[in-house]
């Protein structure tokens, strides 16, 4: 088992590399392998794992990816390694022997190399230590400041190692072999002296005197230009030594286009000079003051004055570099988009970034946000900033035809800024060091549109420090912040005023003023994207006639929209394809399955449920599509999916290559239903642990890979409460598919819920779930049909409507084949008639069902009907019954499983003393009600017994706390 942080981050066995899901993970796994051995907080994994603020849940999603690494660790003969993941107290700590962590391995072999005295071995070394990186460190992590600063110091060690192996080289002779590895770093690293010294020495030593000298040039402008330094004593003798020693015989080369010396000391910091009475090297004279070249000096021939030469001696001129005044302009950019709306938080963003040096910015977003809209609106406004040129390149990573030869798009970039044909490098590496250097000292702003990958772009970044760059992509491309620290520019869809200002930049003021509504149902139904408004805008167009009312109704249609949405080869389908087109199968199938999603938000047990995958599996799909804003990530570690994107999934899935393969609509909203199911029935045995299990499940319900898990009462409440809009959706759809069997079962497995906010808008979904239950051959007329009659009429009392209630509670008993569910639709019976006032038609009901409760032995329904039962003698006046009904229900009651039950009969209990006249008992009965109540969140018990206790004694403090009770209910009402 090993360790890798030296390029992508993973665990490597002798089988091939383990999987370890998705870039938080791996973030993860980095965080405590750069602190190895030692506890690592929460904290500051959190850090790592997120770019900005941790989310409030970051807790949680640390602990569950520390236990799916800590299973792939054990299960993968951990400890038959040394290898252990511990949990302390807040941290965690990864236990590894420190050679099993490439990087350790890496600073050991560096520091042996150092200690050798042997340069043969020195080199040995070197490269062992070398061969152990596959790429930017800590590659497939999060961008976070923590492992930005991890990957850059661990960068410099090996850019360290890389110049200690060239000086080992030279130690040997092997000048050819030290130019070759410096001259592979020096593109990356331009302003590093030390290796630019190096790399002048190794060129001078191996022969290539004229190359060494343009080295030095290049490198003085550099630091004059991006630092306003002249060029340190390590530099400044290295070219010293050029000048002053002779070369060996140089070898034929083909000329360098870069400029040889020349009198120029402007460039040089005013208060510094060279030593040794040397002037400052020359710059590029502009091609109308430069000589022909058959008046020029050679570029290539020899310097032989031991000294640098005064500026008297030097020539007054130098042959220029192969290219022309003419720089890119205006026209190299598409024209200026017309009816450009909203977007300012983006343009200011782009202002502020493109204030700082050499910036690159990443203009990213879904298809048809209008990422190239927005780049090249900001270009036009901002070309007076770039006098030197303005150069834009499509380079269609996500176009039907493949990306843009790159190396022909340099070429393209080389002929405006003004080389001639013939003057272009044959191979790709000369002539982006070409582009590089004539863009070094220039103010030029590239724009690179629709990029596929960072790889893509890093040969296109121009090489000035006053240059920007804009690149655009439905990408994140975080290998692009990782090595050239780009900064995000995030485009997301437009708001209703923005929206509705394009519309009127097409169709004008009056026409959109006059249908206001409509105008924000066009945008709701565009999802507010640009490029679906344009082409609604478009059509409304060319169609005067037609109201903006008339238009949404044509939209509203989901079968017809997407094809109303597009125009020749443009609109939401084309551009949606085009992104798919790069997403690898496994992905796409994800999305083709969470399409068939109800809406609202998504956790990853509904995404694994959807595909029938794991979670890990589903944490990397969704991750990428994330990374390609297919699906939008939320910070609280769910995702969401736009109404257009689940257009266009819903209706090319089923007809995709992918489709035998991938799930099937009908199949992942069964396993969805099915995790929900199961779900409920875990959430309902931790808030009512006492309580029977309403239904059965369906026979082949399927059984998911993962679901969220219950410890306490409050935590399942809370899913309950948070999963309400997604429950009742997936009862819908599962409806709409024809899964009666599945759907009323999901309606009444919500009841501890019901049970806690009974005047919430629940009996819509029960009528629903009744309608199930009659379609259902296995519960119409029977125990399933009486369960939901039995909820629906409780809950009909609660909201006072009493002729609807007693008409399903009077059928239910009749339909009941299990004693349990007779004796509740019994005891709910007796509560209708009791509201009803019918009092002895009550008492019978609750008698029955308390009858059949003791027969079964089920103690819940015991305590009900005594609850009951007791209610009605408290109202007869009868409280010496009713404390007596009450005790014995107190003793078939555990107060921890069965709180609301245990409260209520509390209560009950108090204004029975109440009314015996033993008031102090009475207090101190409710005073623990209402306490555990409030604790408990059961707002309706609780206000109850304040309000008795406030009667007793009058005291303005239990009036107090009603009010605050009742500002907490209507709070969560809002919530839900």
């Amino acid at each position: 088992m090993e360790f890798r942080l030296l390029g992508t981050v993973g665990i490597v066995m002798d089988s091939g590399r383990l999987t370890l899901g998705p870039p938080k993970r791996r973030s993860l796994l980095a965080t405590l392998l750069l602190l190895p051995n030692r506890p690592v907080p929460v904290s500051a994994l959190g850090k790592a794992l997120w770019e900005g603020e941790p989310p409030v849940r970051a807790r949680s999603v640390v602990q569950g990816h520390v236990s799916h690494l800590r299973s792939l660790i054990e299960g993968s003969g951990g400890a038959g390694y040394g290898v252990d993941l511990v949990t302390h107290t807040g941290a965690y700590e990864l236990r590894t022997p420190a050679g099993r962590v490439d990087s350790a391995r890496f600073k050991e072999l560096v520091r042996q190399a150092r200690s050798q005295p042997d340069a043969a071995e020195v080199v040995r070394l070197l490269h062992q230590a070398l061969a152990l990186w596959q790429g930017p460190a800590l590659t497939g992590t999060t961008a976070g400041p923590l492992l930005l600063d991890a990957a850059r110091a661990l960068e410099e060690e090996r850019v360290g190692a890389v110049e200690q192996l060239a000086d080992a080289y030279g130690t040997l002779g092997q000048h050819e072999r030290a130019a070759a590895e410096l001259d592979a770093e020096i593109a990356a690293y331009p302003l590093r002296e030390s290796l630019a010294a190096a790399l002048i020495l190794a060129l001078h030593r191996s022969g290539r005197r004229a190359q060494a000298v343009e080295r030095f040039h290049h490198t003085r402008r550099l630091l004059a230009d991006e630092l306003g330094v002249c060029p340190g004593p390590r530099l400044t003798q290295a070219f010293e030594e050029v000048l002053r020693e002779e070369p060996p015989a140089p070898r034929r080369t083909r000329p360098s286009p870069a400029r040889p010396p020349s009198p120029d000391t402007s460039s040089c910091p005013a208060g510094q000079s060279y030593p040794a009475g040397q002037s400052s090297p020359g710059t590029l004279a502009s091609p109308a003051d430069s000589p022909s070249s058959a008046d020029s000096p050679s570029p290539t021939g020899p310097v032989t004055p031991a000294r640098l030469p005064s500026p008297a001696e030097q020539p007054s001129s130098a042959p220029a570099a192969p290219r022309t005044v003419a720089f890119g302009g205006r026209s190299s950019l598409p024209r200026s988009p017309g009816g450009f709306t909203g977007r300012a938080a983006q343009l200011a963003r782009l202002d502020a970034l493109t204030a700082e040096d050499a910036p690159v910015c990443l203009v990213t977003g879904p298809a048809g946000v209008g990422k190239t809209t927005l780049a090249v609106h900001w270009a036009h406004h901002n070309a007076g900033r770039f006098p030197d040129g303005l150069l834009f390149a499509d380079l269609g990573g996500f176009g039907a035809h493949g990306p843009a030869d790159g190396e022909l798009v340099l070429h393209g970039f080389l002929r405006r800024l003004g080389v001639a044909p013939e003057d272009v490098p044959d191979s790709a590496e000369g002539a982006g060091a070409l582009y590089r250097e004539l863009t070094a000292d220039r103010r030029v702003l590239v724009v690179l549109d629709d990029a596929g990958s960072s790889a893509h772009v890093r040969p296109l970044l121009p090489g000035g420090a006053r240059c920007v760059t804009l690149v655009t992509s439905r990408d994140r491309l975080e290998g692009l912040i990782v090595s050239e620290a780009a900064r995000p520019v995030p485009v997301g869809i437009l708001d209703d005023g923005d929206s509705a200002a394009l519309l009127v930049s097409v169709l004008g003021a009056r026409r959109v003023a006059a249908e206001p509504a409509a105008a924000r149902r066009l945008a709701e139904l565009c999802g507010g994207l640009p490029l679906a408004l344009r082409v609604v805008a478009a059509r409304l167009a060319y169609q005067p006639d037609t109201s903006l009312e008339g238009m949404a109704a044509q939209l509203h249609d989901g079968n017809r929209r997407l094809a109303l949405l597009s125009v020749d080869d443009r609109g939401p389908r084309a551009a949606l394809g085009a992104s798919l087109r790069h997403v690898a199968p496994q992905d796409r199938r994800m999305l083709y399955a969470l399409a068939s999603h109800p809406g609202g938000r998504i956790d990853v047990h509904a995404a694994a449920a959807l595909a029938g995958t794991t979670e890990d599996a589903a944490l990397g799909a969704l991750d990428t599509l994330a990374g390609a804003h297919l699906v939008v990530e939320e910070r609280d570690g769910h995702w969401s999916l736009h109404d257009m994107i689940r257009l266009y999934a819903r209706s090319t899935g089923p007809r995709s290559e992918d489709a035998v393969t991938g799930p099937d609509a009908e199949g992942a909203l069964r396993r969805l239903v099915d995790l929900l199911l199961r779900t409920c029935l875990a959430a309902t045995e931790a808030a009512e642990p006492s309580s029977q299990v309403c239904c059965a499940l369906p026979p082949e319900t399927w059984l998911p890979f993962t679901r969220p898990e219950f410890t306490s009462r409050p935590q399942a409440l809370h899913w309950y409460a948070e999963q309400r809009e997604l429950l009742a959706r997936t009862v819908a759809a599962a409806r709409a598919r024809g899964l009666h069997a599945q759907a009323w079962r999901l309606g009444i497995l919500q009841w501890p819920l019901m049970i806690l906010r009974p005047r919430d808008e629940w009996c819509p979904l029960l009528a629903d779930a009744l309608d199930s239950a009659q379609r259902d051959p296995h519960a119409a007329g029977g125990d399933g049909e009486s369960r939901v009659r039995a909820l629906l009429g409780w809950l009909l009392i609660e909201q006072d409507r009493l002729p609807e209630a007693v008409r399903h509670l009077e059928a239910a008993p009749a339909m009941a084949v299990d004693p349990v569910s007779a004796a509740t639709a019994r005891i709910n019976l007796g509560m209708a008639y009791a509201r009803h006032g019918e009092v002895r038609r009550a008492q019978a009901e609750c008698l029955r069902g308390l009858a059949l409760a003791v027969r079964c032995g089920h103690l819940s329904s015991q305590r009900l009907a005594l609850q009951h039962l007791a209610r009605m003698a408290l109202d007869g006046g009868r409280p010496e019954q009713a404390l007596a009904l009450v005790r014995q229900a107190l003793t078939l009651t555990r107060a921890e499983e069965e709180v609301a039950g245990w409260v209520w009969l509390r209560l009950q209990c108090g204004q029975a003393l109440w009314q015996l006249g033993r008031t102090a008992e009475a207090l101190a009965e409710l005073e623990e009600s209402a306490g555990r109540a409030e604790a408990h969140g059961l707002h309706e018990s609780a206000g109850h017994a304040l309000e008795l206790l406030s009667r007793i004694t009058g005291a303005q403090e239990y009036a107090e706390r009603r009010a605050v009770l009742a500002t907490r209910a209507e709070e969560g009402t809002r919530r839900a």
